[in-house]
């Protein structure tokens, strides 16, 4: 946890106490907590490994008969070995299996649907939200119609529209813009314009209440019942490709109405939830020659959200007040491709955020923002790659990443069996005094870093195995205690029918 600069001295031991305690504080009616900490870094973590099974399903693309109908899965046996904050490492053995079918009709219509059989098998005591071994919900966890007026046209008369429609209605994976702001299961409508090389975009949806981990981790069920409505519209200049610049409003709406009371050896600390908030965000995507792809997005924040109920210098409880969201978080990439036999490419990535330096902790309520305090800290429930040990939240984060990936032994029939790379992250700390969703002091910014390695063996036509190693090496921000590298390692099977 943030260490506060505005403790008096003669104060220092009470604070200290009080942080000492949040880890063992208890609603008045429910017993001990989740560990917080860790299932949200988990959940960022896993989020990387699910990233790539969750290319796996069939590109999404328009098709010219009149129906088609495409049914599939596969399964997936993986093994995880996952550094805490602590140094103790816990182990998970994942079987997820996947089942899906797919219609498509006049090249218009497409229904989806994907049942999701997930079980989690943690060594006994390792399991992040104390609920142990279980099977994973939902089990049908995508299923969605998209209508697509030029793919109609085509199919009957051959000819393509310069304009189009498309709606797509249902629970499926949303990533608006970038993916700073949301990047998410939902039960969604999005709505895509195009015409006069112009896109228009719009979206209306709620998140999964089992199905989400939300950024607030002392809100009651933040990891099991999460309710967050999102609306917005996107509009981007599609007329140039290598040239592909955006604009959106997106607006969060919190629904979950919580009250939970915090207590605590030195006292109890009732506490309402709220945080409703708006993202607006400038951004362009293109290529520069035949080689070089880039990426920018820079996003500002508002909204409103109630303060934390307790007094980090003193200890004692302070009445909640609604304060003003400013905050922050902007990203830059440029992926160089060779362009040879082995498909070599290199990208780089920088990512930032704000953060608020009278927080304890960056994305929660309760040891969050101060009464009568402006919040600076950047909170969504968007995803970027922030590495597979440490896995940080966006929130106060400056992070720069530098990733190789080449085939090594490319073929012409099999370009592709094999592939490795390595990536390497530099973490720093926007404000030094400010909190990131990972312990940290305020004697220094640097908070470390990472080394990943990654390979991917199409053993055969349906056999593909993923290795995946993270090293996180602590820098001078780190606390004592917690300053031991991390270390990350998964291993999977994955067999495809």
């Amino acid at each position: 946890m943030q260490l506060i600069r505005s403790i008096q001295p003669k104060r220092r031991m009470l604070p200290i106490l009080l942080l000492l305690a949040l880890g063992a504080a208890r609603p008045a009616t429910a017993q001990m907590t989740p560990d917080q900490t860790g299932l949200r870094q988990l959940e960022q973590q896993l989020r990387e490994i699910d990233t790539q099974l969750r290319l796996s399903v069939p590109a999404d693309q328009p098709v010219s008969e009149r129906m088609q109908l495409d049914v599939g899965g596969s399964i997936r046996f993986g093994f995880f070995a996952i550094d805490d904050a602590t140094g103790s490492t816990r182990i998970l053995r994942q079987t997820d299996g996947m089942l899906y079918a797919q219609l498509d009709l006049d090249g218009a219509h497409r229904f989806f649907g994907r049942l999701r059989f997930r079980y989690n098998d943690f060594n006994s005591g390792d399991s992040f939200d104390g609920r142990g071994d279980r099977f994973v919900t939902p089990i049908g966890d995508r299923y969605w119609y998209q209508f697509d007026l030029r793919g109609l046209h085509r199919a009957r008369t051959g000819e393509r529209l310069d304009h189009n429609f498309t709606l797509r209605v249902g629970r499926q994976f949303v990533t608006w813009g970038s993916g700073l702001t949301l990047s998410n299961e939902m039960y969604a409508a999005l709505v895509d314009l195009e015409a006069f090389d112009f896109g228009l975009a719009g979206i209306a949806g709620v998140t999964p209440r089992s199905s989400t981990v939300d950024f607030d981790g002392t809100r009651p069920d933040f990891d099991r019942n999460t309710k967050r409505r999102f609306f917005g519209g996107l509009l981007e200049y599609r007329g140039n490709p290598n040239f592909r610049p955006y604009g959106f409003a997106l607006v969060q709406r919190d629904r979950n109405d919580d009250f939970r009371t915090f207590n605590t050896p030195i006292g109890s600390f009732p506490t309402d939830f709220n945080y409703d908030s708006e993202y607006y965000g400038l951004g362009v995507r293109g290529n520069l020659g035949p080689q070089v792809r880039y990426r920018a997005e820079v996003v500002h924040q508002r909204g409103r959200g109630l303060s934390n109920s307790f007094d980090p210098a003193t200890g004692a409880q302070v009445e909640q007040t609604e304060e003003p969201i400013r905050a922050w978080a902007g990203l830059l990439g440029a992926s160089w491709l060779a362009r040879d036999a082995n498909d070599t490419r290199i990208d780089f990535e920088f990512i930032g955020g704000s953060g608020d330096s009278d927080r304890v902790r960056p994305g929660e309520t309760f040891g969050g923002n101060q009464p009568g305090t402006t919040d600076r800290a950047f909170n969504s429930l968007g995803y970027v790659n922030t590495g597979l040990a440490l896995a940080p939240d966006v929130s106060n984060l400056l992070s720069f990443r530098l990733t190789y990936s080449t085939s090594p032994f490319p073929s012409a029939q099999r370009g592709d069996w094999l592939r490795v790379g390595m990536s390497g992250f530099i973490f720093a700390k926007a404000d030094r005094d400010a909190p990131l969703s990972v312990r940290t002091t305020d004697e220094s910014r640097f908070v470390g870093g990472e080394v990943d390695f990654f390979v991917d063996w199409r053993v055969t036509s349906d056999v593909s195995l993923s290795l995946r190693y993270g090293l996180f090496l602590p820098g001078s921000a780190m606390p004592s205690g917690e300053d031991d590298p991390r270390h990350f390692f998964y291993a999977g099977v994955t067999y495809a029918f």
